[in-house]
């Protein structure tokens, strides 16, 4: 079949809705599916074993768009939408994020048009926690996927792991500040000597003149890596560190965490409780004592892995049937169903 993506983002960004939809595309190739990613993002169109097209004209856009026998959406970009107006066709809506929730009604926003195409879209929510939130019915979940390079060569068993590590986007509502701010305190809770940060952002560049001028000792900064090089980071980290300060929509992150053996800890906020189930270690950026228990209880978590053999092979079987059901493959599949009803 013919499949076209269209993204607002794409490779070589290192975003949470890039990296999505680079793996989706590829499982739909690996399927037999004949796929074009349609972006706004800015990079190289080869090297990809699909085809890309980025910024495209209106007359290329509406030719794909028109052609493809199935059309899939992520979130609804005005440059993205248009030829809906015109083509009145069905086609899949991932919602990434609530951008697409109760959408303005003036008559001068450019959420008009969004509303114009919007009953023709068939729903597909990063998490439930989105869906819940979203108001529209029979809606499926298309979680996120565990990166790919996460191979069982670069998972390190417990004695050979150390540190912790951050992913991720650079922002305030990624709690990054929240993490520095309490590094002295998380350090000695975890017994860990090193925090390597993996990411790019608006913070970056500040938290890296601090860490260059020692005002945050044994804090190292790797910017933002592949993902080649990312799944080598994670499969060597003893702990991974999720501090969001919001509702995250899944927290791909997170589960990639656990898929790398890492000890994941994570806040209570939006879909992430999703990405790793009773897997990672959960608390309340806002409660302190929260904080604390949390920090033993990874501590405890680490070293029953590192000291009994077989508490770490349990452990690691449930993590294989929960990163199972985030297969890309089974994401392909919902979403032709769903579009084939």
């Amino acid at each position: 079949m013919r499949i076209v993506l269209a993204t607002y983002d794409f490779l070589p960004s290192i975003g949470g809705v890039a990296t999505t939809e680079s793996v989706l595309a590829r499982a739909f190739v690996d399927q037999g599916h004949e796929v074009t990613v349609v972006t706004l993002g800015e990079g190289p169109v080869e090297g990809y074993p699909h085809a890309v097209v980025r910024r495209p004209g209106p007359a290329t856009l509406f030719r794909l768009y028109r052609d493809a026998e199935v059309l899939i959406l992520s979130n609804l970009a005005i440059r993205l939408i248009w030829p809906l107006l015109i083509l009145r066709r069905p086609f899949a809506l991932r919602h990434h994020s609530e951008s697409a929730f109760r959408l303005s009604r003036s008559p001068v926003s450019a959420d008009l048009l969004r509303r114009v195409v919007l009953p023709r879209a068939r729903h597909f929510m990063t998490s439930d926690f989105i869906g819940q939130r979203s108001g529209f019915e029979g809606y499926a979940v298309t979680p996120p996927f565990a990166n790919p390079h996460l191979t069982p060569d670069r998972v390190r068993p417990p004695g050979e792991r150390s540190g912790l590590l951050f992913v991720g986007r650079m922002e305030p509502e990624k709690g990054l500040l929240w993490l520095l701010e309490r590094w002295a305190a998380v350090r000695e809770g975890l017994g860990v000597e090193r925090l390597t940060l993996v990411g790019n952002g608006s913070l970056r560049a500040a938290v890296e003149r601090r860490i260059a001028g020692g005002a945050l000792p044994d804090v190292v900064s790797l910017g933002p890596l592949s993902f080649e090089a990312t799944a080598v980071e994670m499969g060597k980290a003893a702990y991974l560190v999720v501090p969001s300060l919001w509702g995250e929509p899944f927290g791909a992150v997170a589960l990639e965490g656990v898929a790398a053996g890492a000890i994941v800890l994570r806040t209570d906020r939006g879909g992430l409780p999703e990405a790793t189930d009773d897997l990672g270690v959960t608390f309340d950026p806002d409660d302190e004592a929260s904080v604390g228990r949390a920090l033993v209880q990874a501590r405890d978590m680490f070293e029953s892995h590192r000291a009994a053999p077989e508490v770490r092979s349990a452990y690691e079987r449930r993590v294989a049937d929960h990163v199972a059901r985030f297969r890309p493959e089974r994401v392909v599949e919902t979403i032709l169903k769903g579009m084939a009803t």
